[in-house]
C-alpha cells in the first residue's frame, strides 16, 4: 500500500487529527457491544440504532433526499440488500459477540475484513491474486485462527470455539461481502443521501426480527441510561464515524484512509482495558501482528476503495 501524503501546515495537522479520531469513533461500537451485553436486547438495539441514524442523517440531508427521490426509487432494492448485510448483519454480529468475547477480539477479527474482500474479488474473477497478496491472506487468516483459538491448539481439535468469536467472524465476512457488493453496485446517490438510505435499508431488513424479539423479551427498556447509550451509538459510533471516514477519504488518498483499519484494534483494546477491565494476552499480540501484517500485504496493490467504515 503506497502512501505518500504531503499537506501544507494546518491541513496536515487536520488530516492526522481526522486519521486518529476516525478509528476511535468506530471502535467505540465494539466497546458498546461489551457494555450492553445482557442488558439491551441485541436485535432491538440494532434496529433502533439504524432507524434513528437514518432519521438523524436524513434530517441533515433532507434537501438532497428530496432531489434524489427518483434515484432512490430506482435503487431501493440494492439499498435494502446492502443495508441488510452491512448494517443489520454486521451490527448485530458485534452486539451478539459482546456477550462472550473481548473488545480486542471483536476488533481484531473485524480488522480481517479487507483481506476477505480481496479473496472475494479473486473468487469471483474481479481481480488477480499475486504471491504477495496470497501470502497476506494466509497470514491474516492464520492470525484470525490464533485469536479464535485463543492460542490453544486444542481448541481447534475440539472445535470448542467461543460463540462471540464466531459472531465476530460472521460480522467480518458480512462486511467483506457488503464492501464487495458496494463496489460492484454503482450508485447515482451522493454520500450524504446514500448513508441514511443504507441505514433505513438496514432498519427495514431487521425490523421483523426485532418485533419477534420484542414479543419474547419486552424489547428495548426505556430509561435515561438506555436512551443515553442509544444516543451515543447513533450520533457518535454510527453517524460521526461514517462522516469522519468519508472526510478522511476526501482529504487524502483512499489507501491512506485505510490506515484507520490498522489503528482501530488498538483503540478497541484501550477501551476494553479502561472501561471493561480487560487485559491483553499473548495470543492477542501474536494474532494482531499476523492479522495487521496480512491486511497490509494483501492491500499492496493499486485499487480505489469506497467502502464505508466497519459497523
Amino acid at each position: 500500500m503506497a502512501i505518500a501524503v504531503r499537506q501544507p501546515g494546518s491541513r496536515a495537522v487536520a488530516l492526522w487529527m481526522v486519521l486518529l479520531v476516525t478509528p476511535a469513533l468506530f471502535s467505540l461500537n465494539m466497546l458498546v457491544s461489551r457494555l450492553v451485553a445482557g442488558w439491551l436486547p441485541p436485535v432491538n438495539l440494532t434496529f433502533w440504532r439504524w432507524f434513528l441514524t437514518a432519521l438523524f442523517a436524513g434530517a441533515l440531508a433532507a434537501p438532497g433526499i428530496v432531489r434524489s427521490l427518483p434515484v432512490l426509487q430506482r435503487e431501493w432494492r440494492r439499498l435494502l440488500l446492502l443495508g441488510a448485510i452491512g448494517m443489520s448483519l454486521c451490527g448485530l454480529s458485534a452486539y451478539e459477540a459482546g456477550h462472550s468475547t473481548s473488545t480486542a477480539n471483536i476488533a481484531l477479527i473485524y480488522a480481517s475484513s479487507p483481506v476477505m474482500m480481496v479473496l472475494l474479488e479473486w473468487v469471483f474473477g474481479k481481480d488477480r491474486l499475486g504471491a504477495i497478496q496470497a501470502t497476506g491472506i494466509a497470514l491474516c487468516l492464520l492470525g484470525v485462527l490464533a485469536i479464535v483459538a485463543r492460542g490453544d491448539a486444542g481448541v481447534l481439535s475440539r472445535m470448542s470455539f467461543v460463540s462471540g468469536d464466531l459472531w465476530s467472524l460472521s460480522g467480518a465476512v458480512g462486511w467483506a461481502a457488503y464492501s464487495y457488493l458496494l463496489r460492484h453496485m454503482p450508485s447515482e446517490l451522493e454520500f450524504s443521501v446514500r448513508l441514511p438510505a443504507l441505514c433505513a435499508g438496514g432498519a427495514v431488513a431487521i425490523a421483523p426480527f426485532a418485533l419477534m424479539e420484542t414479543l419474547n423479551t419486552g424489547g428495548l427498556p426505556l430509561s435515561l441510561k438506555s436512551l443515553g447509550m442509544l444516543a451515543l451509538i447513533v450520533v457518535v459510533a454510527s453517524y460521526a464515524s461514517y462522516v469522519a471516514y468519508a472526510a478522511l477519504q476526501r482529504m487524502t488518498s483512499v489507501s491512506f484512509a485505510g490506515l484507520a483499519v490498522y489503528v482501530s484494534p488498538f483503540y478497541a483494546a484501550l477501551y476494553g482495558w479502561l472501561f471493561v477491565d480487560e487485559s491483553l494476552q499473548g495470543f492477542h499480540l501474536i494474532g494482531a501482528a499476523m492479522v495487521l501484517a496480512g491486511v497490509w500485504l494483501a492491500g499492496r496493490y493499486p485499487r480505489q476503495r469506497d467502502d464505508l467504515v466497519p459497523s
